[in-house]
């Protein structure tokens, strides 16, 4: 038995050193070409993914089997070296964009700043905990991503076992369980529309490498008020009855409204840190991006640490610990991400892009179809458990390669970000619902399509009749 725990215990070390390396050499390719470098660290990634194969869900699996399918049909038809270095150079680079993102959970972990925001947002007023907790969801979404979404939902779940919410009758115990759930989930799905950290954003840059942030993140951030006020219209009017109870609550830690007030302050100080270092240097934001986060995240981790008692080199130690440990269990998303790398060059190499196009004019399909069509897509194959990375980075990659008249990349940008935002809170299998489903413990069909179904497919709507009208006036 010893032995076997020992082994365990090997197998899993050797599955975080083997992702460390593959996403240390992601970084070493940002500044320095070398293809044999390239190699090596795809091999470490496959045996990290081989390793972790448990952990893969019908999500990673799908990408994963058209990967290898789309590898076999591209070596029999002679493609040539530089196309599959390219597709390695791409797959690396998005897992390492998953796992370095990471670092930042792992500061945020010890941060005092992050469970004082959380306590503060939760605490608040029936009458504003909607509006709070949808921010809420927002800021920590962009800031730590999944790990902000756990925090909140964690916190969510404890207040349901206060004193005040367990003398509600069992239906509205179940009504404000809701309220606080796709509060959360809103804000958090909004952060697709123009997040610079977010993982819509760099597939989205990565895939159309002719626009910048600049392009479409303001038009994002802007939509993201207008569905707040959709998802606080929704709200009202779905739950006058919790809203009319008398207010009984814990009120929130004497001084945690600093901590909410701290987290935009990081949000912008990291922003402005990577477009400065994409101005200076010859770097492109997704680059500016990977090499900043885990410096942010250890000069984070060190100032927690500084403020604990336990120094710059204690708090650097814990939160590296953190995030080492974590390594082992990110199988299935970094499989998902390496895999829409992958797909997104193999497939322009083997998919015979003229006829494509041909058959397109043959159809009369336009620019807005095709535009409409694409943010469909991306929302519709996330139901058959196809992640909108993996379409996103495809199918985005595609329709730029057809070069149709009328159809921009920023359209297909933003025909990405909308179907996207609009899916992540609304399908099953999006890896957003299930990690809700698990944490609240209820099943995420109820969670998506059931409770927050009718708010997704309205701001899906909203979404697309903007994007179809400003495609039809050649706006965008």
């Amino acid at each position: 038995m010893a032995d076997g725990a020992v082994a365990a215990g090997h197998a899993v070390a050797l599955r975080s050193l083997l992702l460390a390396v593959a996403s240390g050499a992601a970084l070493v390719l940002v500044f320095v070409r070398a293809d044999w470098l390239a190699l090596a660290a795809m091999a470490a990634l496959l045996a990290y993914l081989w390793l972790g194969r448990r952990l893969f869900t019908l999500g990673t699996w799908v990408p994963v089997a058209l990967s290898l399918a789309a590898l076999a049909v591209a070596v029999a038809r002679g493609t040539g070296a530089p196309v599959l270095l390219h597709a390695v150079d791409r797959s690396l680079f998005l897992a390492a964009l998953i796992t370095l993102l990471g670092t930042l959970r792992a500061a945020a972990s010890l941060a005092p700043e992050v469970a004082q925001a959380g306590a503060y947002l939760t605490g608040q007023p029936p009458s504003r905990r909607y509006l709070s907790l949808t921010f809420g969801g927002h800021l920590f979404g962009v800031l730590i991503n999944f790990g902000g979404l756990a925090i909140l939902l964690d916190l969510a779940a404890r207040s349901m076992r206060g004193e005040a919410t367990l003398r509600l009758p069992p239906d509205l115990r179940e009504v404000k369980l809701r309220r606080m759930t796709v509060a959360i989930v809103r804000g958090f799905g909004l952060i697709s529309l123009w997040s610079p950290f977010g993982f819509a954003t760099n597939v989205v840059l990565i895939t159309l490498p002719g626009l910048t942030y600049l392009d479409f993140g303001p038009i994002g951030f802007a939509a993201s008020f207008v569905f707040v006020a959709i998802g606080w219209a929704f709200d009202r009017v779905g739950n006058r009855r919790l809203r009319a109870l008398p207010s009984a609550r814990a009120a929130p830690p004497p001084g945690a409204w600093r901590g909410a007030a701290m987290l935009p302050l990081h949000v912008a100080a990291l922003g402005i840190a990577i477009f400065a270092l994409h101005e200076v240097a010859p770097l492109d934001f997704q680059e500016a991006l990977i090499v900043l986060v885990p410096a942010y995240s250890a000069l984070w981790a060190g100032w927690s640490g500084l403020r604990a008692g336990v120094g710059p080199a204690g708090g650097v130690a814990a939160a590296s610990r953190d995030a080492w440990a974590r390594l082992p269990r990110m199988a299935g998303e970094v499989g998902v991400f390496a895999a829409a790398g992958f797909l997104s060059v193999i497939l322009l190499a083997i998919v015979p892009v003229d006829a494509l196009r041909a058959l397109i004019a043959d159809l009369g399909l336009g620019p807005v179809a095709l535009t409409l069509g694409l943010a469909l897509s991306v929302l519709g194959l996330a139901f058959v458990g196809i992640n909108p990375i993996v379409t996103s980075s495809v199918l985005g990659a595609i329709a730029s390669q057809l070069a149709v008249p009328g159809l921009s990349d920023l359209a297909i940008a933003l025909a990405i970000i909308g179907g996207w935002t609009g899916v992540i809170g609304l399908s099953p299998f999006i890896t957003t619902i299930l990690f809700c489903a698990a944490i609240i413990d209820r099943p995420a069909m109820r969670i998506g399509p059931v409770w927050n179904g009718a708010y997704s497919l309205t701001i899906f709507a909203v979404w697309c009749a903007f994007l179809g009208a400003a495609v039809a006036l050649g706006a965008v």
